[in-house]
């Protein structure tokens, strides 16, 4: 797992480091997303991301993980908890305005516990692919910003993938994040008579 970790940061550094030679500036991105959720117990994360965009219509880049989840079982005193790191590539497609596709590999070691009554019953640490796939909206504003909230679904499948609950059923992914390109585009300065006319 630590070789896709650093895999995942040598790209975004190199996406970094290439960016005054072979891309523009205007077009890099830097963000994260933030996951939050509720369903017996709560889930929260984070997820730093470097991105390019390559015209009016892709993003890609590479995305990090970081979830907290706790589970209480209704019928009993076992709370679960799982620590989530890990990470991938991702690809977000605007086919229009406010709207995208898109979707994100993620390799994701998962440190899993139970424990009942206070007690601890299991602790084990599982690995898992997902390859989550959405839609969402947002804002998307080349050389300025981007705002974008998310819902996604893991359609691998995997028996130890984190968004899949111990019934075998799908859990839905709800991120939404906020990215800045590292250099600001300029924006066209406004006549003293349009300002007064606004």
């Amino acid at each position: 797992m630590k070789r896709y970790l650093i895999a995942i940061i040598l790209i975004a550094c190199a996406v970094y480091g290439n960016a005054q030679s072979k891309l523009n500036r205007e077009q890099i991105f830097i963000g994260s997303g933030l996951n939050l959720g509720f369903f017996n117990g709560f889930i929260i994360g984070l997820n730093p991301e470097v991105g390019y965009s390559f015209n009016k219509v892709i993003d890609a880049g590479v995305s990090i993980n970081f979830n907290y989840v706790s589970q209480n079982d209704p019928g009993s005193a076992a709370v679960f908890r799982q620590t989530i790191y890990g990470g991938g590539p991702f690809l977000r497609i605007w086919p229009m305005d406010r709207f995208f596709i898109g979707g994100q590999y993620e390799y994701n070691t998962i440190a899993f516990s139970e424990k009942n009554n206070g007690q601890l019953i299991d602790r084990v640490t599982r690995n898992s692919s997902s390859l989550l796939v959405g839609g969402g909206f947002g804002s998307r504003f080349i050389g300025q910003s981007q705002f974008f909230t998310s819902i996604m679904i893991d359609v691998m499948g995997e028996p130890n993938s984190p968004y899949i609950d111990g019934f075998r059923r799908q859990l839905p992914v709800f991120r939404t994040g906020f990215s800045f390109y590292l250099k600001q585009k300029k924006m066209p300065r406004r006549s003293s008579k349009d300002r007064r006319m606004s």
